[in-house]
C-alpha cells in the first residue's frame, strides 16, 4: 500500500526542518574541534593557601598558542577534586600580560590585582581578546626553540569560607580559532581553606587532589 501524498509529504518536511536545524546550529557555533586543540596550558602543580581573612582566590595560568592563528578564549568551567571537598566557586575570568608561570593565591586590591607580579601583571578585558601564536625562544639547555607565553588567565574563585575547603583538580578551557570551537582540559592540583581550618587539613586537602 503506497502512503497517502499527505504523510509523504510530512515526512519530507520534517527531514527539512532537521537539516535546518543542523545548519542553523553549525552557524551558530561553529564546528566543534578535534581534542585540545593549538592551546596548551601551564599547571600550579599541588598548591594550597589559607584564606583567613575571605579574600577571593585567584588561579594564573599561562597560555600557549602552538597554532598560526589568533585564539579567543569564552569561558572557564572549574572542576572540583571531589572526595568531600566542594569545587571552587568560579566569580570572573580575566586576561594578563603573563611571566611564563602559573600560581596560586589570594587576590587583593580594590579591583583584585594579580596573585603575583612575579608571575603576570595588568588586567585585561577577555571578551574578544586575541591570543596571538606564542613566539620562540632558544632553550639555554637544549639549543632548540621553544615557545613561550606573552598572556595568561587569571581565573578569580569565591572565598572557600571559614571553616571550610575547596579543590581543584582541573580547568576545561572554552575557546575558538576563526568558527572552530574548541575545549581544552588542564590538569591543575590546588587547594584552598578559610579561617579556623588547621594546616594539616590543608595539607589533606592537598593530598587528596595531588595524588
Amino acid at each position: 500500500m503506497r502512503p497517502r501524498p499527505a504523510t509523504r509529504h510530512s515526512r519530507v518536511l520534517a527531514a527539512v526542518v532537521v537539516v535546518l536545524l543542523g545548519i542553523g546550529a553549525f552557524l551558530d557555533r561553529g564546528p566543534i574541534g578535534l581534542g585540545n586543540g593549538p592551546l596548551t596550558f601551564g599547571s600550579f602543580s599541588v598548591a594550597g593557601i589559607l584564606d583567613t581573612r575571605g579574600a577571593p582566590v585567584g588561579l594564573v595560568i599561562d597560555v600557549i598558542n602552538h597554532g598560526r592563528s589568533p585564539a579567543i578564549v569564552n569561558g572557564v568551567t572549574l572542576v572540583g577534586g571531589g572526595n568531600g571537598y566542594t569545587a571552587p566557586r568560579l566569580i570572573t575570568v580575566y586576561a594578563v600580560r603573563d611571566q611564563g608561570c602559573s600560581s596560586l593565591g589570594l587576590l587583593t586590591g580594590p579591583d583584585g590585582q594579580a596573585v603575583s607580579t612575579r608571575c603576570a601583571g595588568g588586567r585585561l578585558a577577555l571578551a574578544g581578546l586575541a591570543f596571538p601564536p606564542s613566539r620562540k625562544v632558544r632553550d639555554a639547555v637544549t639549543g632548540g626553540l621553544v615557545p613561550v607565553s606573552s598572556l595568561g588567565l587569571v581565573v578569580q574563585a569565591g572565598p572557600p569560607g571559614p571553616g571550610k575547603c575547596w579543590t581543584i583538580k582541573a580547568m576545561a578551557i572554552h575557546y575558538r580559532v576563526g568558527i572552530r570551537h574548541y575545549t581544552a582540559t588542564t590538569p591543575e592540583a590546588g587547594a584552598a581553606c578559610g579561617a579556623g581550618v588547621s594546616g594539616t587539613n590543608l595539607k589533606n586537602a592537598m593530598n587528596s587532589v595531588g595524588g
